[in-house]
Order: structure tokens, then sequence, then C-alpha cells
């Protein structure tokens, strides 16, 4: 698996390519498999991995995602299917770390300060500031990675949006609606927007994405909506840690390359593709670093491996096929090189341990 005196400390300095955790993509894709669509068909197309089912905790690069929500709704002819999403499954989406860290703050401003840390560990490429607004009001503002002018912007931008507005709701109840959403899209605003926010000064083609509020409700405490919330999310899942953003360029190639392992896409010319690159580009900025393409495959399956040893009783053929092998005897070679002991008795040991 590669040369081990390289170590996670050597990756800086490019930009990281941005990502999103598949958790936040998972209601998008439930949603359009209600609707009959060849959903399998568009993942192929848009470059998506079929581990996507398997493991929301994977990541995707976010371009693909976008590439994705486009191809959906000109097929399905949904234009307002970022707020059907945004409205009914937001909390999903974020997961229980971002939702529960954003409510474990006293007060909305506290809150939207741990919000605009933590959901960067899911949307790599999603900013959020508070910003003062017009009179006694403030703005919660989107930042987005990508521009208008890419496919996908206005879904995307109506699910940053009501993402923002559920995490005010954890403070400020269930019916809370802002005085004013901004939207850098030109596109007509769906008749649900109107319906959902009818108390909203809804404006389009704007500078800025964000909503409105009045700025004393900075200081309101949590509701007894968001406790609702995430009660429901912990009795869904367990709780995690808050996922941190990826620190540069090879960094967010190792949090991408695993949702893509079992599906056997491991040649530099494919996960190039993947990202929207040159194969030389990517050489050039992994050589930037001191990586090649070759070690960063194999710390991924290192890493995939490493953890299902640990976290499952999977068999040494199941890590080896999850992690893109078709020899186990490959599996086990590849693993000894950098671990140096068999993947048996790395679970041994560790096992071991963590019995003390």
């Amino acid at each position: 698996m590669g040369n081990g005196a390289r170590s996670s400390e050597k990756l800086k300095s490019a930009s990281p390519v941005r990502v999103s955790a598949a958790c936040t993509f998972l209601p998008i894709l439930e949603f359009m498999l209600k609707l009959g669509a060849p959903v399998d068909k568009w993942l192929e197309e848009c470059r998506l991995p079929y581990q996507i089912y398997e493991d929301p905790a994977t990541y995707i690069p976010t371009k693909n995602y976008w590439a994705f929500v486009a191809r959906a709704e000109k097929s399905e002819g949904v234009d307002d299917l970022g707020l059907r999403i945004g409205q009914d499954q937001s909390f999903d989406a974020l997961g229980l770390a971002v939702v529960a860290a954003t409510y474990a703050a006293p007060t909305l401003l506290a809150g939207i300060e741990r919000f605009a840390r933590s959901v960067r560990g899911v949307y790599s490429g999603m900013g959020v500031v508070l910003a003062r607004g017009e009179k006694d009001t403030v703005k919660l503002i989107l930042q987005k990675s990508f521009d208008t002018d890419v496919p996908g912007f206005t879904t995307t931008e109506w699910i940053g949006l009501t993402t923002l507005m559920s995490a005010v709701r954890l403070f400020t109840g269930r019916t809370w609606q802002p005085e004013v959403i901004s939207l850098r899209s030109k596109r007509v605003v769906p008749p649900l927007a109107q319906a959902l926010y009818p108390g909203a000064h809804i404006m389009r083609g704007q500078e800025k994405s964000f909503v409105s509020f009045p700025k004393q409700m900075l200081s309101s405490g949590r509701s007894a909506y968001g406790s609702e919330m995430v009660a429901k999310l912990k009795s869904e899942s367990s709780v995690s840690d808050v996922p941190e953003p990826p620190m540069d360029f090879a960094d967010s190639l190792l949090r991408i390359l695993p949702s893509y392992l079992p599906d056997g896409y491991l040649s530099l010319e494919a996960v190039a593709e993947i990202t929207g690159m040159s194969p030389r580009t990517m050489q050039r900025r992994l050589a930037a670093d001191g990586l090649d393409f070759s070690w960063l495959v194999e710390r991924a399956r290192f890493d995939i491996a490493s953890r299902m040893l640990l976290e499952s009783d999977s068999s040494s053929l199941e890590v080896a096929f999850a992690t893109g092998y078709e020899d186990p005897s490959h599996f086990a070679r590849a693993f000894k090189r950098i671990a140096d002991c068999s993947p048996r008795e790395f679970r041994r040991r560790n096992l071991s341990q963590e019995s003390f």
C-alpha cells in the first residue's frame, strides 16, 4: 500500500476539491427513486459511486452532485426539487453530529457560529456568514463554491437556504419564517416557495443568497422543536464527531476515493475525470506535496481496511473486496507493507489493547 513513511502531515498546500457527504445527497436520491427515475443510469452518467447507497458517511465531489441534480430536474420536470428536499429532510441530510452540535449552543447567535463551523464538514464548499442587515435585522448569508452558471445551482441554492432556516428553527420553533429570502438565481420562483413562506419577501437575481430576520432573535434560546429533531435523529443513528472539512487537495481526494473503490474506479485517468481535471494537472498538484496517485489510492485502501477490521466483524475476504482487491492475497500483502502485520494480527492487537 505504498510508502508508509509518508503521512497525513504531508497532505497540505493545494486547494481541495469541493466535496459533500453522501448523507446530504441521499434525500435527493430517495426522492427520485420514489418517482421511478432511472437513478442508477444517472449515477453512472454523473460519475457518482453506487457506494452512496451503502455508506452515507462517504464523500462525493460536489460538482458531480450538482450535475445529478440538474439531470434529475431536466428529466423529471421537477422545478421545486430543492424546496421539497430542504423542507422535509434538511435535518436528515445534515446528520446528527451537525444538528446536535448546533443545538447544544445556548442561544441562536452561538448556534449559528457552531453551525457555520460544523456544516463545512458535510458541505466543504458551503460557507455561512452572519452580517448586519437593514434597520434592526441581520442576514444569514449562504456562500456556495460554484457560480450561478453551473448546472444544478438553483436547486442546491434552495437546499442551502432551507438548511439555514432549519438551523434557525432549532431555536425559534417549527413555524418561524424569515422576513426576506434573497436568491442569486434568476429563475422564476416556484409556487411552492410562496406557499411555504407566505410571510417572506422573496427576491431573485440578487448579489447574495441570504435569509434575514430581526436582530433581537439572536438571543433566542433552544426550542422544544429543536429538542424533538435531535431526539428523532438520535433514534435513527448513533452520535458521531462533527466531521472536519478537507484540509487540502490530497485530503479531499482521500475523502472521495473510498466511495469509488468498490466500483473499481482506481485509475488516475478515471479519478481525474471524476474531479473535472486532466490527469497531468492531478499529478502536478499531488507532486507539489511530494505525493503520487498510487500512494494516495493505497492510503485510502488502508484507511478503509483498518476501520473495517476494527469496527466490524467483516472477514479479510470482505475487506479485500470493499477496498477494490479481487485477490485477497494481494490485499493481505499490501496491508502488511504499511501495518507490518497481517490484517488478522492487526485486528487482534488493536482489539486486545482496547480491552484494557
